[in-house]
């Protein structure tokens, strides 16, 4: 078997997997459903008739059998606290968790590669002292210290944000957007500075190669041989980590997205975990596993574009 029909059978093997323990994970954790639809004080008639309709009588195999044919329909189930199918309720919260994801990667991309170039070559240097420091500063930081700088930088000196007020994307687009820069900017970072951390050493690493020194003694120009060659072999390192960084971000920044209350998948998960509601932790649980699953295969999809002797091997 090829390496990318390998990765693709590894993928739907690992997301049937993936549903598998997460409905047996949530099937082994205290709490009755039906009794947090009524209740504590219903009567145990109600409950037992409850469980009947939701189908908690049932066995565990026909159980799970059902959640996954509804799960390729695309139907996840109803929340039990807001009354909505859990599709609905993922699809409002992607529609700022997505948007936000796709800014922080842009600002971590285009600020931490070349900070990561720009450290890496002046290393040791006075001009990279700066710089040094403050990816040191990012790392240390703390996200929700960093969330609260940033909302008061926005809100009270600029006076351009308000905090806790994100405008549908039905009502202004342009509003919509220019509302999940500051969460965007808090979450990117961070990310930000262990990205040009990364690329860093991945420079240094690479700088003292046999093939650099070849490259030089070539009487090839300094830029040439550094954004020609050095980078274009720490590549896959660089999108190993940006993988990684991606799968986070998609994931819902559950301290940002508090911080600036926004309506986003971290919120959400807070949320069900604070009503215990389960099939909405269910579906939320199954997206961010399929996001680490389906990011990861599209990095080692990647690989074989970077270097096609990956796809050889």
């Amino acid at each position: 078997m090829g390496y990318l029909p390998g990765k693709i059978l590894s993928f739907f093997f690992t997301m049937w997997l993936v549903s598998l323990i997460t409905f047996a994970v949530f099937q082994i954790i205290p709490g009755n459903p039906a009794l947090i639809i009524l209740g504590a004080e219903a009567e145990p008639e109600q409950v037992v008739a409850l469980e009947r309709e939701l189908g908690l009588d049932q066995p565990l195999s026909k159980r799970y059998l059902s959640w996954l044919k509804g799960l390729c329909r695309g139907d996840l189930g109803n929340s039990l606290r807001f009354s909505q199918p859990v599709k609905n309720l993922l699809v409002s919260s992607l529609k700022v968790t997505l948007p936000m994801a796709g800014m922080a990667l842009v600002i971590v991309i285009f600020l931490g590669i070349p900070l990561g170039i720009y450290t890496g070559r002046y290393n040791q240097q006075k001009r990279g002292f700066i710089p040094a420091t403050l990816v040191r500063l990012g790392i240390a930081m703390p996200s929700f210290w960093l969330g609260i700088l940033l909302m008061l930088a926005f809100a009270r000196l600029i006076k351009c944000f308000t905090p806790g007020a994100f405008v549908p994307w039905e009502e202004n687009w342009a509003k919509a957007l220019f509302s999940l820069f500051p969460p965007a900017l808090a979450v990117a970072l961070p990310r930000v500075a262990i990205l040009a951390r990364y690329v860093r050493t991945a420079f240094l690493e690479e700088k003292e190669a046999d093939y650099i020194r070849t490259a030089y003694a070539k009487g090839l120009k300094n830029k040439t041989v550094l954004y020609k060659h050095l980078l274009k072999n720490i590549l896959i390192s660089i999108t190993t980590i940006i993988g990684l960084i991606l799968t986070d971000v998609l994931g819902g920044s559950i301290i940002i997205e508090n911080v600036f209350a926004i309506p986003g998948v971290g919120r959400l998960l807070v949320s069900a975990i604070s009503y215990r509601d389960f099939p909405l932790l269910q579906g939320i649980a199954l997206y961010l596993a399929g996001v680490v699953v389906f990011i990861n295969f599209i990095v080692d999809f990647l690989y074989c574009i970077i270097d096609p002797r990956i796809r050889i091997s």
